[in-house]
């Protein structure tokens, strides 16, 4: 059995590929990366045991069903907890029980609360049940309130079970103090799919197909809820990605004609064929109709200067819209773009019907409009989070050198500035709502970099950090505490940071996984472009890629003399560089740069006409003919002419 450690690397000591020292560029960066055989097949496994007490809840259920009892699914509001609503409400509906769907309201925070307890009450005053999802591990005031009112609890959930332990009747949830669950770290979705999954192999068989489905919903919270991506996960995430394909009609960008309808997917069409609950349907359709959105939603584009381009007659030219073709459905699309897309309703105080109506309002063309809601709701986030962020560098930050910043932003905006502001300062960051009283309590969000684990650092000094390790939520009694826990927080990060840059781990996760090119820290030459078509494959082969299992950075050092540098687009806004091997450069929007890089090229100094880009590889398909291109991520070091070209 081999052994993980934090980096996700093989400690066996087992050479790849058999023994044998393979030379091609995908096997260096295997190497370089740990990716043995060993690591890659364990990582892919993914078999797993039950939790504990699915099969009490799966008989609980199955006694609701065969009683003909009403239950509710309550569901928290980020994206694993919309995915786990909508998978709840559509397989429960699919398994032939009386389900509904509570909406929940974010300003009540993720706890389930007696407030909420009592609306859902008031809502559906049949229920006999009600079954909570992404959420109510430690929420043990509402969950007796809700046994008060007369409702069976069950609860599955994901976070830490905390003492005194659950109050629900039976909950799920891997991360329970009694559970010894393999992969504690999946999502809400996951464990919900789990408990439906089990109760249709026990009392269902005949719907086990139709269960299975529904990963759609648990991949999408898998990404969106960053859950580490190794054994069980990427199997879910592989199938997720598979079933949205299904649910995308492939039609050429350059068609203006042909109808986008998603009736002609062919997921949906198999769906209508068959004897399916309607709400089991409409969570697929919804799904399809979001993917059209996005597709459809079109921006104007600028130029350097911020101002809309027009075309001849004056009409503002549109960019495409997020997906363009089925290739375009990828693990990086739900974390991208599909999850802050969710996540942005309650950033911007909008309205959690629109999340939930996607998939279950009655007509296609009310999802429709939920879906561009959705869409046109995230980009006011984008507008609004830039201001805030810009206020908030203006204002006066006491506590700023210490990483915790203040803020007039509404509560959802905190984690986005404070992400905004980690990446800036590559330092732990919690950024909090200003307190109109010093004796008050304070809440804020914390991001951190990879190598600070807030959670784990922060809470045996008796702080509150609740969440993922680098992303959560932080709570102190007043300004007095928000002060020893800034100082804390900074103390620990220096002593971290110092310790790890004398180790020599920091520089190394900072360098790229494979460097290409004729300096003399290349791992490989850059000669052979077939070679880079085999790497570029073999990385593919290796998807999905995110928390914990990141794609792979590679490094281009380029000469430029030896390029050729123009542009394309339609109003020449992107950059391209030929190689001397013939592959493609390209950089997007950054077409400002390109005198400095023809200064670059022709500076008669040495080695000045040498640039290092880290880029992401893929195969560019045109007419039937397939080629590997490089789409340029950042510039990895300053360049003065491109700096002062930026500010003309």
């Amino acid at each position: 059995m081999t052994t993980l450690t934090q980096t996700g690397k093989i400690t066996n000591g087992v050479p790849p590929f058999g023994g044998y020292e393979d030379t091609s560029l995908f096997a260096i960066l295997c190497r370089k990366r740990g990716w043995t055989t060993d690591f890659l097949i364990e990582i892919n496994d993914p078999s797993h045991d039950e939790l504990h007490d699915v099969d009490r809840m799966a008989a609980e259920l199955h006694r609701i069903r065969l009683a003909g009892e009403q239950i509710v699914v309550l569901p928290d509001f980020d994206m694993d907890g919309i995915t786990a609503g909508v998978l709840g409400w559509a397989g429960l509906n699919e398994l032939g029980f009386d389900a509904q769907l509570y909406v929940p309201d974010y300003r009540r925070g993720h706890d389930i609360t007696v407030e909420a307890v009592r609306e859902l009450r008031a809502q559906f005053p049949n229920a006999r049940a009600m079954i909570t999802c992404d959420g109510g591990i430690n929420s043990n005031d509402g969950i007796l309130e809700a046994k008060r009112l007369g409702l069976i609890t069950l609860v599955t959930d994901h976070h830490v079970e905390l003492p005194p332990g659950s109050a629900a009747d039976i909950a799920v949830n891997p991360e329970r103090m009694s559970e010894t669950y393999a992969h504690p770290a999946i999502c809400g979705a996951y464990v919900l799919h789990q408990v439906l999954a089990a109760y249709a192999q026990r009392y269902a068989p005949l719907k086990a197909g139709s269960i299975s489905k529904l990963k759609l919903f648990a991949g999408i919270g898998t990404v969106g809820d960053v859950m580490p991506l190794f054994y069980e996960n990427r199997k879910m995430v592989r199938d997720s990605l598979s079933l949205a394909r299904l649910l995308y009609i492939s039609i050429p960008p350059e068609d203006l004609v042909t109808e986008y309808d998603v009736e002609k997917s062919t997921l949906l069409t198999l769906l209508r064929a068959r004897d399916h609950h309607p709400a089991f349907v409409s969570a697929f359709e919804g799904f399809a109709l979001m993917m059209k959105a996005f597709r459809e939603h079109r921006k104007p584009k600028v130029d350097a200067d911020g101002n809309v381009v027009v075309d001849d007659w004056g009409k503002p030219v549109l960019k495409p819209g997020k997906i363009q073709t089925v290739t375009d459905l990828t693990e990086e699309f739900y974390a991208f773009y599909l999850a802050p897309a969710f996540n942005a309703i309650r950033r911007i105080g909008g309205s959690m019907h629109d999340a939930f109506g996607v998939f279950t309002a009655p007509t296609a063309e009310q999802k429709y409009e939920h879906a561009k809601a959705i869409i046109d709701g995230n980009e006011l986030r984008k507008e609004q989070s830039a201001a805030y962020l810009e206020a908030l560098w203006e204002e006066d930050q006491p506590l700023a050198e210490k990483g915790v910043y203040f803020t007039d932003a509404p509560s959802g905006m905190l984690g986005l500035l404070a992400s905004a502001i980690m990446r800036d300062t590559d330092r732990p960051t919690v950024v909090c709502r200003r307190p109109s009283d010093p004796s008050a309590p304070v809440g804020g969000s914390a991001r951190s970099p990879f190598w600070f684990p807030i959670i784990t650092t922060m809470t045996p000094l008796g702080f509150t950090a609740i969440g993922h390790e680098n992303a959560c939520g932080a709570r102190v009694d007043n300004l007095d505490e928000l002060v020893r826990f800034a100082d804390e927080m900074n103390a620990r990060a220096s002593e971290i940071y110092a310790q790890m840059l004398a180790s020599g781990e920091l520089s190394a996760a900072q360098t790229a996984d494979l460097v290409l090119g004729s300096s003399p820290d290349c791992d490989a030459a850059l000669t052979d472009v077939d070679e880079l078509m085999d790497l570029t494959e073999g990385i593919e082969s290796l998807a999905p890629f995110g928390h914990a299992f990141p794609r792979p950075e590679i490094e281009l050092v380029i000469d430029l003399s030896r390029c050729s540098i123009g542009t394309l687009g339609s109003d020449k806004q992107h950059l391209k560089l030929v190689l001397p091997i013939g592959m493609k450069v390209l950089w997007w929007n950054a077409a400002d740069k390109l005198p400095g890089l023809k200064e670059i090229a022709e500076s008669p100094v040495p080695g000045e006409s040498i640039v290092r880009l880290r880029v992401t590889l893929s195969i560019n398909v045109f007419r039937g003919h397939e080629s590997v291109q490089a789409v340029v991520d950042r510039l990895v070091e300053p360049i003065p002419a491109l700096e002062s070209a930026e500010d003309q």
